[in-house]
């Protein structure tokens, strides 16, 4: 007969207490841990919801920039039709190849004068503007044109040809008559003389484009 020493006993009685110790310390573990990886998720769930709306891509239906509180139509990124199609800014410029190869470009550019005002009788504000174009000869043509309300969003106008090489100098609106002033050269003058006659020319906005008074 095989008599187990003291010490085996001893392991044996306190072994199925160890194991009962052992998992209940695991059953107590695993509630602790499911709770860290939901509260993990969570935060993860936040982070990226706020994340993804910090730099969000979506664009407003209207875009616009204030001014002392007031509200003011952003053309910068507007599409404006002029003689040979249309011409979608990006933030204020636009540059169209002219040579296959792309080395000769033609860049169109919006001016700093503005003018803001209701235009279209809609009661809602508008924006009149110049834009300037360049890059296909010698001559920087200066047009006039307007970022309009319509019954969705705002909108580019057809572009009317004001100037090659003036210098803008205001815009102003009274009703629906918008107000042109800059510098030109005297008749008979070249191009390449420096621009010194005040201008002061007067449009009307009709059906989506500007007419001359």
């Amino acid at each position: 007969m095989e008599f187990s020493s003291d010490t085996e006993q001893t392991a044996r009685r306190k072994s199925p207490i160890g194991d009962f110790r052992l998992s209940g310390a695991n059953a107590k573990m695993r509630p602790m841990k499911r709770l860290v990886i939901i509260i993990v998720v969570i935060v993860a769930v936040a982070l990226a919801y706020a994340v993804s709306g910090h730099f969000s891509t979506s664009k407003t239906a209207t875009p616009a920039k204030t001014e002392n509180g007031a509200f003011r139509p952003d053309p910068s990124n507007a599409t404006f039709i002029f003689e040979d199609g249309s011409v979608t800014l990006s933030s204020g410029q636009n540059e169209k190849p002219i040579t296959p190869d792309g080395v000769l470009v033609e860049e169109t550019v919006l001016l700093d004068k503005f003018a803001y005002g209701d235009i279209n009788a809609d009661d809602k504000e508008d924006t009149v503007l110049l834009l300037a174009r360049y890059g296909g000869g010698s001559g920087t043509f200066v047009y006039l044109a307007a970022f309009v309300s319509g019954p969705v969003t705002y909108r580019g106008s057809e572009a009317i040809f004001i100037g090659d090489r003036i210098i803008p100098q205001s815009i102003s609106i009274s009703g629906n008559v918008v107000t042109v002033v800059y510098l030109d050269r005297r008749a008979g003058e070249a191009l390449a003389d420096e621009s010194t006659v005040l201008v002061s020319r007067q449009f009307m906005y009709r059906a989506g484009k500007f007419e001359e008074r």
